[in-house]
């Protein structure tokens, strides 16, 4: 069985990361039957269903555990029991991570010595404390580090915007060219403006591996963190035969620097069940079993401390950064999103919605709502727009934040209001005939209608103009009409985040 443990390992790394796969890609639009409502092949939410940390912070931040969340309990009976087998043998980020690790580890010229435990590895539970801390208070920071949450969100804003350039190019043959955006793009108009940044994020978290193997795992990963906590207790561990004369042959193929040598002083709550210590041991003297004995997990109170200090500091400037959301009208959030504070304490920042938005409408925010709303999802009509019949977001939320609406619950959602700019529109500055914005609303009745009025286009000669005027009572700020406006620099027809065009409707 000892022969063959860094080998199951494997498949399982393979098999798990294959699924992750397999659910994010095929969370694209299903078009292989007639349906008006709009259905996905997958569900990305399904990735999230053995995320603990994003059930815990979830949960502390709300007061609510949604049922996808159910499933992370296995994950925390099997640390509990078996150690950090999640981050070894099933983590799709982690996996990734080993990718990397494997090939900086051929390459890499200088073998640098583990023979002390490095105190930076602790950083990893700091920073777990600091975001469990945050989210006690109502803040949910969770989505920035969650290592499904980063994944996700870097596959969906940067990674597939590579893709769909490669596409565009026609480099590849037919086939190909299809297998690309029926199984992998699925639409054709994917743009993100913040899609170096999270491409620059994402290789440096890679390229960090080349330093030091799984840097992020052994480093940063607040997951790691908690499971790390979770496996203190664990009786099952590595152990070591009376023949071990800790030779060190072991360090160098372990990647969580571990210390598995080190009789006396194994950090156990550091091992990932990689095992390639197993296969390098000259003297066959280590195995898997058990043992009752705790793990040590050295932490410092005077860091303890300073991280608490940290949380709460955090937790001041993140509120005091607040905008008031009457006040910005570029905040349009999703169709079933939930009241505002409510939205920014459930959000994980994970992309989801981003990922299955059919007409690219959503977009990664910036500072719309404040330093707390940062990443969380808004609607931008210039590169995109609220498809009509679409309800696909909320689907696709895995804690609630934007609420599953029915088709026609979603239909008469608003999101915003559509304003004219007259100095822009057409048949206002130069007395032609557009009807662009009219043609293209979604609603019923329609929420864009026209006055007839007498007056001169742009050459002077008198006719009549049908000038387009908004109906606040009908207008859904799908968007539809900005994205459409032949006015393409500056649209004449733009959303506001207001709903009803702040007319107080009985």
């Amino acid at each position: 069985m000892k022969k063959y443990s860094r080998y199951l390992r494997l498949i399982s790394q393979i098999l798990f990361l294959a699924l992750f796969f397999y659910i994010f890609f095929n969370s694209i639009i299903d078009n292989s039957g007639f349906s008006l409502e709009l259905k996905l092949k997958s569900k990305i939410e399904y990735i999230f269903a053995i995320d603990p940390l994003v059930a815990l912070t979830t949960f502390f931040s709300t007061y609510k555990l949604p049922a996808v969340f159910i499933l992370s309990a296995v994950v925390i009976m099997l640390t509990v029991i078996f150690g950090r087998l999640f981050c070894g043998w099933i983590c799709p980020f982690g996996t990734i991570h080993h990718f990397f690790s494997f090939i900086a580890h051929k390459i890499r010229k200088d073998k640098y010595e583990k023979t002390e435990y490095p105190k930076y590895q602790n950083l990893k539970y700091y920073i777990f404390t600091a975001v469990v801390i945050l989210s006690i208070m109502r803040i949910n920071v969770s989505g920035y580090l969650d290592p499904l949450s980063i994944l996700v969100k870097c596959l969906a804003v940067f990674f597939l915007p590579v893709v769909l350039i490669i596409y565009n190019m026609n480099i590849l043959s037919g086939s190909m060219q299809d297998f690309l955006f029926y199984n992998v793009l699925g639409r054709d108009n994917i743009y993100y403006e913040q899609a170096p940044l999270f491409g620059t994020i994402f290789i440096i978290l890679l390229a960090l591996n080349f330093y030091r193997n799984r840097f992020w795992c052994k480093y940063l990963c607040p997951l790691g963190g908690m499971l790390g906590l979770l496996s203190k207790y664990s009786p099952l561990k590595l152990q070591h035969k009376a023949n071990c004369n800790s030779c060190g042959s072991c360090s160098d193929k372990c990647y969580a620097d571990a210390l598995p040598f080190k009789k006396n002083n194994f950090k156990s709550s550091e091992c990932m069940l990689l095992f390639n210590c197993l296969a390098a041991c000259p003297s066959d003297s280590l195995y898997y079993g058990l043992n009752i004995k705790p793990a040590e997990i050295d932490l410092s109170k005077r860091a303890t401390a300073k991280t608490l200090g940290i949380a709460l500091s955090g937790f001041f400037v993140i509120k005091t950064g607040k905008k008031a959301v009457a006040k910005t009208p570029q905040l349009i959030r999703p169709p079933g999103s939930v009241q505002e504070n409510k939205f920014l304490k459930t959000c994980i920042r994970c992309g989801a919605c981003m990922k299955v938005c059919p007409e690219n409408f959503l977009a990664p925010s910036l500072f719309e709502s404040g330093i707390e709303g940062l990443w969380t999802p808004v609607g931008n009509a210039d590169y995109g727009y609220c498809v009509y019949n679409c309800n696909l977001c909320g689907k696709m939320c895995p804690t609630g934040a934007i609420e599953e609406l029915s088709v026609e619950e979603k239909k008469k959602t608003v999101i915003a209001t559509a304003f004219i700019d007259e100095n822009r529109c057409l048949p206002y500055a130069y007395g032609v005939d557009c009807i662009v914005c009219e043609e293209h609303c979604p609603t019923s009745p329609k929420a864009i209608y026209f006055d007839r009025v007498k007056g001169k286009n742009y050459k002077g000669r008198s006719r009549e103009i049908k000038q387009p005027k908004i109906n606040p009572e009908e207008c859904i700020g799908c968007g539809i009409c900005q994205y459409k406006c032949p006015v393409k620099d500056k649209p004449a027809i733009y959303m506001t985040s207001i709903k009803n065009g702040g007319v107080i409707l009985s």
